[in-house]
């Protein structure tokens, strides 16, 4: 009666260290897949990561050129439409929206919490809309006045558009026209 007890106690024990074994094998596999906490540079898929590619491509790109640019074949994604995008990440992706001939837009989509910049101070919403009622800014002067570039997040054939994002997350995105250089659209998000 006595080795049947040890005997079901040293199983019961042999049960739990398997558990825990488990236990830890999996939370290890499953930290690996977790985003990076280190602050270490993530991996860049294809040429260079969505800032740089953006940076790189034009209005007057067609897929083909973009796929070169960016190193990476475009795909499609029912959950976001039929056009082509080029998928960095589950929070990153470029998509190619055609309205005609020589009609296209190139989006990015850009997790804000990876463009914060501590350095750019936004306008208050009535500022910025005085500014664009007085006859708008360039890019240039708005740098100047928040005290930081953009981040470009959309190219077409009539305008640029850029995103800022300050320390707190406020978004702000603003569209310029590429003849007159002139701020036309200014939104908080």
């Amino acid at each position: 009666m006595k080795n049947k007890k040890v005997i079901s106690a040293i199983c019961i024990l042999f049960i739990i260290a398997l558990g825990i074994l488990g236990y830890i094998a999996l939370g290890e596999k499953n930290s690996s897949n977790v985003g990076n906490t280190n602050n270490e540079q993530e991996e860049v898929k294809g040429n260079y990561d969505i800032v740089e590619a953006m940076q790189h491509i034009e209005a007057t790109n067609t897929v083909e050129e973009i796929n070169a640019i960016i190193g990476f074949e475009s795909t499609t994604d029912a959950m976001i439409g039929s056009d082509p995008i080029w998928k960095f990440d589950s929070k990153n992706w470029i998509s190619f929206k055609s309205y005609g001939n020589d009609d296209i837009t190139i989006q990015a989509t850009i997790d804000k919490e990876s463009i914060k910049n501590d350095n750019i101070t936004l306008p208050s919403s009535s500022d910025l809309q005085k500014d664009l009622n007085n006859g708008s800014f360039t890019y240039e002067e708005f740098v100047q006045k928040i005290g930081g570039e953009g981040i470009l997040t959309s190219i077409s054939k009539n305008s640029l558009s850029y995103t800022w994002v300050d320390k707190t997350g406020q978004r702000l995105g603003a569209t310029f026209n590429n003849e007159s250089g002139k701020c036309t659209v200014a939104s908080y998000r």
